[in-house]
C-alpha cells in the first residue's frame, strides 16, 4: 500500500500503464552568424504554432468541461505569450549564438527556479504548467510528436512520474479508469481536471513508478490518498463494493441535487462547498451545494510577483459571487505565512511556521495589506451574498483589531461612494484550542463561527501529519477533539449565532452523523463529497443523530468513538437502501 495525496475522488481498479512522455532529447549548437536570425525566426513560429495547438485544446475542455477548467489554459497561452520569455530566449540565441531549444530550456531552467523556491503547494503545483509549455514547444523545434494518452488502447489505471494539464485533458474516462503520479498536488491543474472528468486519482506518490510494475493490479483510493497494489482477494471485494456503491451514488446525483439536506424529522442543515480555484465553481453547482462555506484567496497572492491590487481581487471576489448568487460565499482572509511572501516582504525562515508569524498575525502586521483586501471583499459583496471569515484566531484580542480594520475599510468606501452591502457578515475560524475555550467571548464579535478540524486536530493532539512517526496520532474523533468542536457548537447557539465547520472532518459520513447530533448548522465539504453527506442527512432523524452523539461522547478513546460511528452507519445506510428498495418495488413490476 502506498500512501499520497487525494487528488480526485472514488475507486479505480485495474492493470497498470506506465505512462513516459519521454524527454525531448537535442543538442546544443554553436551558430554561424549567418544562422542566427533564422534561428530566430524558427522560434518565434514555433511559439505562434505550439500556441495555436494549446487554443484548440482549450476549445476541446470548453466542449467536454466547460469554461472553468478551459481557462486553466490561458495560463499556457500568456507563457507562450509572454515578451519576457521570447526576449530571453532570442536574446540568448543571438547573444551566444546558439541554437533555439538549448536557449529555450536554459530559459525556463530560470523560472522554475523561481517557482522552486516557494514551499506553498499551490504555487508549486504551477510547475506543471511550466513543464506542459516547456515540452511543447522543445517538441515542435524538434520535429517530435508527444505521448499521449488519448491514443491509449485499453482500460488502465495510468503510472506515471508527472502528468501535464494537457496529458490530463486528452484522457479518454472509457479507458484512463484513474492515475497515480510521483509528483503533483491537490491544487495542481491536473487535479483541478481529473475531478471534472471524474477519473479518481491519488498524487504525490514518490516511489509510483519504481514500486508499480506495468500489468499489477492497481486499486487508487481518490478519496482516501491510498494506491494497493496487487490487493489481496478479501481487500479486493471490499473495493469493488465501494466502487460499486459510489457509482450508485453517481447515478443518484442528478436527483439528490434536487432536494435539499433535510433530516427525516424535517431539520434542515446546510451543506456548501470549500473551493481553491475559481474553476472549481462549475463543480460546486453540479454538486448542487448550497454555496461555498470556504473561499480560500491565497492563489491571488502566490501567482504574481508583486501583491494583487485591489481591483483585480475585487473582479476575482465579484465573479464567483455573482456565480453562486444568492447563495452565500464565504471569503476567507489571507491566510499564508509570512515566509509565503517573501517576495513582498522579507520575513526570516521559523522553525515552525504552523506555530508562528501567518494568517491574522502577518495580517493585522500589515494592516495597509489587510484593509486592501477588506475593502476587495466588501465590494464584491455588492454583488452578490458574501461573508467575510478571519482564520487563525487565538482570542478576543485579535478579533476586536480586525474589526477595526475592516471598519476603516467600510468608512473609506463610504467616503468614496462605493457600494457594498453594509449587512455583510463577519466570522472567525474556531482553529486554535484557545479560541475554542473562550468562544462564549468571540461569539458575541461575530456573526458565525466555522470550526476549522484540520488545523483544530493539530494544535489539540500537538501531531504534525506530515511526521510518519506520530502522523497515526491525529485524530479528528480525539474525544478531546470531540470536547472542543461540541463547545464551540453550544458556545454559538447560546449566543444566538449559527456555527458550521469547513474542515476534512464533516465530509466523512462516519463524522458527519456525530456532529449533526451536535447540532451543527452547516456543514462545507469538497464538493463531490457533498452527495453523500445529504444521502446521510436526510436517512436520520436528528433525534436520532443526538441519541448517537450522546453515546459517541462518552466513549473514551478514537478507536472506541469510531467502532461505535461504524455500527451506527451501517445500520442507518441500510434502513435506507430498505427504504429505497420498497420505493421501487411497486414499479419493478
Amino acid at each position: 500500500m502506498l500512501k499520497g495525496i487525494p487528488a480526485s475522488p472514488g475507486i479505480a481498479i485495474g492493470k497498470a500503464f506506465t505512462h513516459n512522455q519521454g524527454d525531448v532529447w537535442f543538442n546544443w549548437r554553436h551558430l554561424s552568424e549567418a544562422e542566427v536570425e533564422p534561428e530566430v525566426d524558427r522560434f518565434l513560429e514555433a511559439l505562434q504554432e505550439v500556441g495555436v495547438d494549446v487554443e484548440r485544446v482549450r476549445r476541446q475542455v470548453e466542449a467536454r468541461l466547460g469554461k472553468e477548467h478551459a481557462q486553466i489554459f490561458d495560463a499556457h497561452l500568456l507563457m507562450l505569450r509572454d515578451p519576457m520569455l521570447a526576449d530571453a530566449t532570442v536574446s540568448m540565441i543571438r547573444k551566444d549564438r546558439t541554437n533555439a531549444e538549448y536557449a529555450f530550456y536554459q530559459t525556463l531552467r530560470e523560472v522554475k527556479h523561481q517557482f522552486d523556491a516557494i514551499e506553498d503547494e499551490y504555487y508549486r503545483a504551477r510547475v506543471s504548467d511550466l513543464l506542459d509549455v516547456e515540452s511543447r514547444v522543445l517538441a515542435k523545434l524538434c520535429g517530435e510528436d508527444r505521448a499521449s494518452l488519448a491514443n491509449l488502447d485499453m482500460e488502465a489505471v495510468v503510472v506515471a512520474h508527472t502528468l501535464t494539464p494537457s496529458d490530463t485533458a486528452h484522457m479518454s474516462r472509457d479507458r484512463v479508469l484513474g492515475f497515480v503520479t510521483e509528483a503533483g498536488g491537490s491544487t495542481s491543474h491536473v487535479a483541478i481536471i481529473a475531478r471534472g472528468l471524474g477519473i479518481p486519482a491519488v498524487v504525490g506518490v514518490e516511489t509510483a513508478t519504481t514500486r508499480i510494475e506495468p500489468g499489477d493490479l492497481v486499486v487508487v483510493d481518490g478519496t482516501r490518498g491510498v494506491v494497493h497494489i496487487n490487493p489481496d482477494a478479501e481487500a479486493l471485494a471490499q473495493y469493488r463494493a465501494e466502487a460499486e456503491r459510489l457509482k450508485q451514488l453517481e447515478r443518484t446525483l442528478p436527483t439528490l441535487t434536487e432536494f435539499l439536506a433535510e433530516t427525516t424529522d424535517g431539520v434542515r442543515v446546510e451543506l456548501a462547498a470549500n473551493v481553491d480555484l475559481p474553476e472549481e465553481v462549475e463543480m460546486v453547482l453540479r454538486y448542487g451545494a448550497e454555496g461555498i462555506g470556504l473561499y480560500r484567496t491565497e492563489f491571488l497572492y502566490l501567482t504574481r510577483p508583486a501583491l494583487p491590487t485591489e481591483e483585480e481581487q475585487a473582479e476575482a471576489y465579484r465573479w464567483i459571487a455573482e456565480r453562486v448568487a444568492p447563495q452565500p460565499v464565504v471569503i476567507r482572509t489571507l491566510d499564508l505565512g509570512g515566509d509565503k511572501l517573501s517576495h513582498v516582504f522579507h520575513a526570516q525562515p521559523e522553525m515552525n511556521p504552523f506555530l508562528g508569524w501567518r494568517a491574522i498575525r502577518v495580517c493585522l502586521a500589515h494592516r495597509d495589506i489587510f484593509r486592501t483586501q477588506l475593502r476587495a471583499i466588501l465590494r464584491a459583496s455588492a454583488c452578490g451574498n458574501v461573508r467575510i471569515m478571519f482564520p487563525m484566531i487565538s482570542g478576543l484580542e485579535e478579533v476586536v483589531e480586525a474589526k477595526q480594520v475592516l471598519e476603516e475599510a467600510r468608512s473609506e468606501l463610504r467616503a468614496q461612494g462605493i457600494p457594498f452591502d453594509e449587512e455583510c457578515q463577519v466570522g472567525v475560524m474556531i482553529e486554535v484550542p484557545s479560541a475554542a475555550m473562550v468562544a462564549d467571548q468571540i461569539a458575541e464579535e461575530v456573526q458565525f463561527f466555522s470550526i476549522g478540524t484540520n488545523d483544530l486536530v493539530q494544535y489539540a493532539v500537538a501531531v504534525d501529519r506530515s511526521n510518519e512517526r506520530v502522523a497515526y496520532l491525529f485524530d479528528a474523533l480525539h474525544p478531546g477533539v470531540l470536547r472542543l468542536i461540541k463547545g464551540t457548537i453550544e458556545a454559538g447557539h447560546h449566543r444566538g449565532i449559527p456555527v458550521g465547520m469547513c474542515g476534512e472532518m464533516c465530509g466523512e459520513p462516519l463524522s458527519a452523523i456525530l456532529l449533526l447530533g451536535l447540532g451543527l448548522n452547516s456543514f462545507s465539504m469538497s464538493p463531490s463529497a457533498i452527495p453523500e453527506i445529504k444521502r446521510m442527512i436526510r436517512s436520520i432523524s436528528l433525534s436520532d443523530a443526538r441519541s448517537i452523539a450522546s453515546e459517541a461522547m462518552s466513549c473514551k478513546t478514537p478507536a472506541q468513538v469510531r467502532a461505535y460511528l461504524q455500527r451506527a452507519l451501517q445500520g442507518i445506510l441500510q434502513d435506507a437502501e430498505a427504504d429505497e428498495a420498497g420505493e421501487r418495488g411497486p414499479h419493478a413490476g
